[in-house]
């Protein structure tokens, strides 16, 4: 089942939408009210001339009201082409002079002889009625006006639609305008992923950036460095099986003929003797090879507090028999040190150093072991190390000039590489104590 992606587009929507739809819906509150109160307020007044109109038609005869309005006139005053009007004329007692009888009583005080409410017929039907209250030589009377609200509720109806109308059409529009502005922003990408799909998987160079989004372009920085770490691994991939190939060419080649050669001889023993040794060789190899391999790419681990003191002395024992065949004085001078790294690497890192500085110590020399502060280091009472093969020793591989000594020049790489992945430095020099080399290999404090 293919599995939908989650679409920015939608994302954007489903965020606007809503918010969207509480703007119209809270702008058609506004404008239904607003609406409301300008139809009301222009038809009141019209309504109210009406009352006006008709309490000059009021006249006192005997001292009672009269409303002297002739026929045509009042089919005039009341013609509405949308409402029906109706008006009533009372005196202060309530009692109906003129007009339409109960039409629905004022039930506030007036103001300024005024007053506008709503009310129900006897039917039902709602009205808006305009009070006027006048008096006229002594005697008081209320002229009502009513009209139904159907021209009020078109009004209102046409203010809204006429507002809806264009807010709808802006919200159309920017949904139209995310979903293009979605697809244009990202269009820009459509190149890189050509380009991509084009590529074979030894093709690790950097994608261009140009004229890419500044919301996505870390996205494709950090593809890029990624892109330049891939790259750079499976280099020392390539290097690491050239030359593991070449080196383990010649030593297996030894070991095949010296194989031969036993099987030739009558008297095998010499050369099962080589045999053993040269397998020796190989196994060592082959141990720093797939030591050199797990360090590249080196993978995370979580650091912790090491005892550098603690982690010497067990490397010591497994290096103490050696020293003690080729009678080396193999000395520690240790003192607390802690620093934060992985012990299974940095023990890597303490064998190989030690090592080495007993394959190049003649016998019956000495090789001191020290730590203190934030540094280990190994001295020795070697022939040293020229100033000018200080970096290169640390290649791999590489091996000094004319020394005799059976290695495969691997180990200080090694030491090297575990040293870079703590963010520690390394500095060979000639030993103050013994006069051969001494290497250090300073930590970062350890906060």
């Amino acid at each position: 089942m293919k599995t939908i992606q989650p679409s920015l587009a939608r994302q954007l929507l489903r965020q606007l939408l809503p918010l969207m739809a509480a703007i119209l819906i809270s702008g058609s509150g506004v404008v239904y009210f607003v609406a409301l109160r300008a139809a009301t307020v222009a038809y009141d007044r019209s309504l109210m001339d009406v009352s006006l109109a008709l309490a000059d038609q009021v006249e006192i005869i005997d001292n009672s009201l009269h409303l002297q309005l002739p026929a045509i006139a009042e089919k005039v005053l009341l013609v509405d082409g949308y409402d029906k009007l109706f008006y009533e004329v009372i005196d202060t007692g309530g009692k109906t002079v003129a007009g339409n009888i109960a039409l629905p009583r004022p039930s506030k005080p007036f103001e300024d002889g005024k007053l506008y409410y709503d009310g129900k017929l006897g039917n039902g039907n709602t009205v808006r009625v305009a009070a006027l209250s006048r008096e006229r030589n002594g005697v008081s009377f209320i002229v009502l006006s009513a009209e139904t609200r159907l021209k009020r509720d078109e009004l209102v109806g046409e203010i809204i639609l006429a507002m809806l109308i264009p807010e709808g059409l802006l919200i159309i529009a920017a949904i139209f305008m995310i979903l293009r502005s979605v697809r244009h922003g990202f269009a820009s990408i459509h190149p890189l992923r050509e380009e991509l799909v084009r590529r074979t998987h030894t093709d690790l160079s950097q994608l261009p950036l140009k004229d890419i989004p500044e919301e996505i372009y870390p996205i494709f920085t950090e593809v890029n460095e990624l892109l330049a770490r891939l790259s750079n691994s499976l280099d020392a991939n390539r290097r690491f099986i050239a030359d593991a190939s070449h080196q383990l060419r010649t030593p297996i080649a030894a070991l095949q003929a010296e194989a031969e050669m036993a099987l030739r001889s009558s008297d095998p023993s010499e050369s099962l003797k080589r045999i053993v040794a040269a397998t020796r060789r190989i196994t060592h190899l082959a141990h720093q090879l797939l030591t050199l391999s797990r360090l590249e790419p080196q993978q995370t681990h979580a650091l912790k507090i090491v005892d550098l003191a603690e982690l010497t002395r067990n490397a010591a024992e497994r290096w103490m028999p050696l020293a003690l065949a080729r009678s080396i004085d193999l000395g520690f001078e240790l003192a607390p040190t802690k620093v934060m790294g992985d012990a299974l690497w940095l023990e890597e890192l303490a064998n190989n150093l030690i090592d080495n500085a007993l394959r190049y110590t003649p016998t019956g020399g000495v090789v001191t072991v020290r730590c203190g502060g934030t540094s280990w280091e190994v001295e020795d009472s070697g022939p040293g190390i020229p100033k000018e093969e200080y970096e290169r020793i640390f290649e791999r591989f590489y091996r000094l000039d004319a020394t005799g000594v059976d290695g495969c020049g691997l180990g200080l790489a090694i030491v090297r590489e575990i040293a870079h992945n703590h963010n520690a430095s390394i500095t060979v020099e000639k030993g103050p104590n013994l006069g051969g080399a001494l290497i250090r290999v300073t930590f970062p404090p350890n906060h």
